[in-house]
């Protein structure tokens, strides 16, 4: 039986290819580009800005296929690590070149890491004076890298007027989680999937999110100096069933459109 409320699937696509392999990314984007075509679904993609710089021809493989073109950051940095002018000169260019060589408008941003937080509430003033239209860049609850408890878990406006569309989590006791998302979404035990989608509110825009490296599974495990042992291993396991999850997720709940199109049922 399916859950009530529309998931939409969203990708954050960029190269975690450790230093000194061949990348591995692009080819690893274009089959979830393969698969969602054929089971006729509809997404967002958060495209990194040097990504997009040096894959055009994916950016137009992305639209064609009826997905939503969207941005990631010029660099996957957090905001943490730029300053506002930084920040707007970097990504009201790669926007305009993202657009040029699409045709579409780019309207939908996600911060790397969800790293939007206090400190960096600068960039939602930003992101509206470049004409960016909504974030999806919060994680409304506490966080081994970036969050924000405490923020509302349904769609809500900046006081720039910028909608935030928050990222879905669920909680069991005092702990959240992004339940359909990245490692959580691939290594959770189903019922704890199943869970947070039953759990959910009919306020909430409930997205899904991954990177390419989640269905990469031909990728060699390295221990990664950046990450350390286990976060290097759960960076890894279970990679070779994302592609079944995303199916089991869809015959738990219907697909939702692109997020572009569901704000405008937004009403907040």
């Amino acid at each position: 039986m399916k859950m009530s409320g529309a998931v939409t699937f969203t990708l954050d696509v960029e190269d975690y290819t450790a230093d000194g392999a061949a990348p591995r990314a692009l080819a690893t984007t274009r089959r979830i580009v393969g698969f969602l075509a054929e089971r006729g679904l509809r997404g967002t993609f958060f495209v990194v800005g040097t990504f997009a710089e040096a894959h055009t021809d994916l950016l137009t493989e992305i639209v064609d296929a009826g997905h939503e073109l969207a941005l990631h950051g010029y660099h996957h940095l957090p905001l943490t690590e730029t300053d506002p002018e930084t920040f707007r000169r970097e990504v009201g260019d790669i926007r305009g070149r993202m657009e040029d060589v699409t045709g579409r408008a780019v309207i939908g941003f996600r911060a790397p890491t969800f790293s939007l937080v206090p400190q960096t509430q600068w960039a939602t003033d930003v992101l509206m004076e470049l004409g960016f239209e909504y974030s999806s860049s919060v994680l409304p609850a506490r966080s081994p890298l970036y969050g924000w408890p405490g923020r509302p878990r349904t769609p809500h406006r900046w006081p720039s007027g910028l909608l935030e569309l928050p990222c879905p989590v669920t909680s069991v006791g005092s702990v959240a989680n992004p339940y359909l998302g990245g490692i959580y979404f691939r290594v959770l035990p189903w019922r704890a999937v199943r869970f947070g989608l039953g759990r959910a509110q009919p306020d909430e825009l409930l997205w899904a999110y991954a990177h390419p490296y989640d269905f990469d599974p031909g990728e060699p495990f390295q221990k990664r100096p950046d990450l350390g042992p286990w976060k290097s291993r759960l960076q890894w396991i279970n990679r070779r069933h994302m592609f079944d999850r995303v199916d089991r997720l869809y015959a738990s709940c219907a697909a939702g459109a692109p997020l572009a199109e569901r704000i405008a049922t937004v009403t907040v």
